[in-house]
């Protein structure tokens, strides 16, 4: 029977059945040759092996034969237990170092901060001339030490309590309101001697100031101040001691003169 005698559809049937067998074939050869080449790279990677541990055991070999003139078996066993022992002090070490680099890295963004702030309120009290203050105070300081020298200062601490009374009496309300008064009674009284004529006032003008009620009661006052200050300076004051826990006052009330009009 020639092939012409077959029917069409078995001829169909067998290509089909060449197709698929084709396929086939070719997946077992790409598979042969997958595996060819895994076995040719295993080959390779066993030769590079047997050359490094070759390598290896030469150096290795060398090293000991050096390290067995200074140490034996025994050296390095009891080595090993010592790490074996300090194993836990090791991990609780590597722990700390793992928690002070976690706090570097939260501190230094701080520092970085912290710093801006300190350049930022430095060149503030530069801007408001702190600095120039102080190196002014310095000099000051620097001149002090020049000119007084310790009995100076031994003499200083001895008055600084009288000194510190003084101070709180002149700080006083009314004593500051007083010195405020009298400045600009003496600023006024300043620009009225600019005004004033060239030729001094006469004797007559002078006593016909007297008869103003002001003149009277400043020179009442100005008599009285110079009363107290002979009484605190006289004779009297050394042998009398003074009551220096009695507060005084520059605006006490001054007594009258006999024959001033109140």
């Amino acid at each position: 029977m020639s092939v012409t005698d077959v029917p069409v559809d078995r001829l169909d049937a067998l290509e089909t059945k060449i197709d698929v067998m084709t396929d086939q074939m070719a997946v077992l050869a790409a598979e042969a040759e997958h595996r060819r080449r895994q076995r040719e790279s295993f080959e390779d990677l066993t030769g590079d092996l047997n050359r490094i541990s070759g390598d290896a055991m030469a150096v290795a070999t060398r090293e000991l034969e050096t390290l067995s003139q200074t140490a034996d078996l025994a050296d390095t066993l009891r080595l090993l237990r010592r790490l074996v022992e300090v194993a836990p002090t090791l991990e609780r070490a590597l722990v700390g170092l793992n928690t002070a680099s976690s706090f570097v890295d939260d501190v230094v963004p701080l520092g970085s901060d912290v710093m801006a702030m300190a350049t930022e309120r430095l060149d503030e009290l530069e801007r408001k001339g702190y600095f120039r203050m102080a190196g002014a105070a310095a000099g000051v300081a620097d001149r002090v030490v020049t000119n007084f020298d310790e009995r100076d200062v031994e003499q200083l601490g001895d008055n600084i309590v009288t000194m510190l009374e003084a101070l709180r009496e002149v700080t006083q309300p009314e004593m500051l309101a007083f010195l405020t008064r009298m400045i600009d009674a003496v600023q006024a009284e300043q620009q009225a001697v600019e005004l004033e004529a060239a030729e001094p006032p006469s004797l007559w003008a002078l006593v016909s100031q007297v008869r103003d009620p002001d003149v009277r009661r400043g020179m009442a006052r100005a008599l009285h101040t110079l009363r107290a200050v002979s009484v605190e300076t006289g004779p009297r004051a050394a042998t009398a001691p003074s009551d220096r826990t009695r507060p005084t006052s520059s605006l006490a009330p001054t007594p009258p003169l006999e024959g001033e009009n109140t």
